[in-house]
C-alpha cells in the first residue's frame, strides 16, 4: 500500500476552523486524515505548541493530546508560547504582554524535507493557510516531482473567499479547502482510552457550538 504523510498545522487548523466551532474540537485525525486518502497507509505529523497562560485552555489540550496519542502512526511535534512586551497602538499606548506561537511553521518545514529526503513517502497532505509553508512545498515538488502533494486550507465555508491559493496553482500543485463535511463524522468517543485503566473524556465546553451572533467577539 502506498504512504501518505500528513502534516497537520495545529494552531493554523485551530483557528481556521475550530475556534468557531468548538463541538469539532474532539476530532480524530487519524479517521479524518484515512478519510481523505482511504487507500494509503497514513502517517500523521501534528505540530502544535503548548498552552501556559491558561490553566483551564492547558488542561483540555493536554486530554486533547493525551486522545491523540491513542492514533496508530501518529506523531506530536512542539513548538512553544513566546511571551512579549507589546504596546497598543490606540490612544492609551499601554504595554501589555501577549504570547506568540513559534516554530511551528520552522518545524514543518524541516520534517517535510527531512521526511522527503530520508524516507520519500508516496503522497504529502499539508493542513494550513501559512504562506511561510510555500517556499518548502515548492522545493519538494521542484526536487521530488514523483511525490503527490496535496495543500488543503482550513478554514469554514463563509470564510473561504478571504484565503489565497493562487501561489500553489502556478507551480502545479493541488490546493483546495478542507472538507469540513467529513469533521463531525470524525468525533473521537467522548471517553478515550489511554491505559489500563485510565480515559480521558472530552471537555463539556467542546460540545456545543456557538451562536452566529457571538462569533465575532
Amino acid at each position: 500500500m502506498e504512504r501518505c504523510f500528513v502534516y497537520i498545522d495545529g494552531y493554523n487548523f485551530y483557528y481556521g476552523i475550530v475556534n468557531k466551532r468548538p463541538e469539532w474540537k474532539w476530532l480524530d485525525f487519524g479517521k479524518f486524515c484515512k478519510s481523505l486518502r482511504p487507500f494509503h497507509e497514513v502517517w500523521i505529523r501534528y505540530f502544535t505548541a503548548i498552552i501556559e497562560s491558561d490553566p483551564t485552555r492547558k488542561e483540555n489540550q493536554r486530554k486533547y493530546l493525551a486522545a491523540l496519542g491513542t492514533i496508530d502512526r501518529f506523531e506530536i511535534i512542539p513548538g512553544k508560547f513566546q511571551v512579549r512586551i507589546a504596546r497598543c497602538y490606540a490612544d492609551c499606548r499601554q504595554e501589555f504582554q501577549e504570547a506568540k506561537e513559534k516554530k511551528t511553521d520552522v518545524n514543518i518545514a524541516v520534517r517535510m524535507m527531512h521526511d522527503c529526503v530520508n524516507d520519500t513517502p508516496d503522497a504529502i497532505i499539508l493542513i494550513s493557510s501559512d504562506s511561510d509553508l510555500e517556499p518548502v512545498v515548492h522545493w519538494i515538488h521542484k526536487h521530488y516531482p514523483k511525490i503527490n502533494i496535496v495543500v488543503y486550507l482550513p478554514n469554514l465555508p463563509d470564510e473561504r473567499d478571504r484565503r489565497r491559493n493562487d501561489f500553489y496553482r502556478t507551480i502545479g500543485v493541488d490546493c483546495m479547502d478542507l472538507p469540513c463535511g467529513r469533521i463531525p463524522d470524525s468525533q473521537f468517543k467522548t471517553a478515550v482510552k489511554i491505559g489500563k485503566a485510565t480515559f480521558v473524556q472530552r471537555p463539556e465546553t467542546w460540545t456545543k457550538a456557538i451562536p452566529p451572533e457571538e462569533q465575532n467577539l
